[in-house]
């Protein structure tokens, strides 16, 4: 006569508690992580104290002190970047942001947005740093 053994599995009981530890450090790595897209052009902000953070940025104009315009880490005059927006109009609630160094003048920001709204695009927003208050 056979007799029933009593005494469980231990390999599966491990088992499981270590896929559970597993799915846990893989969640912990994913909140904990940044994943957040910088442009390899670094831009002096302006300041402005009632910024907000936007998470959608679809396109990306750079504008720098020497006159030098970036569209998505390329460098382009006005005219080709209304070239290239128009062209890859798609959705119109694709988000444009603009970078502008601090000290450039306002009339070539205001430049710039209009060649963006002309291209079709509703959704422009400025970047700037937030100050603490």
């Amino acid at each position: 006569m056979k007799l029933k053994s009593t005494r469980k599995s231990i390999s599966s009981t491990m088992l499981i508690s270590m896929t559970d530890v597993v799915f846990l450090l893989i969640i912990f790595l994913l909140i904990v992580s940044n994943f957040s897209s910088q442009c390899g052009l670094t831009v002096k902000l302006p300041i402005s104290s009632t910024s907000s953070r936007h998470t959608l940025q679809n396109i990306e104009i750079n504008i720098y002190k020497n006159g030098k315009i970036y569209y998505n880490d390329t460098p382009m005059s006005i005219k080709e970047l209304a070239d290239a927006l128009s062209s890859g109009f798609t959705d119109e609630n694709s988000i444009v942001r603009i970078s502008a160094e601090a000290d450039i003048a306002l009339q070539r920001v205001i430049d710039i947005m209009d060649v963006v709204k002309a291209s079709g695009y509703d959704r422009i927003f400025v970047a700037t740093e937030n100050v603490a208050r």
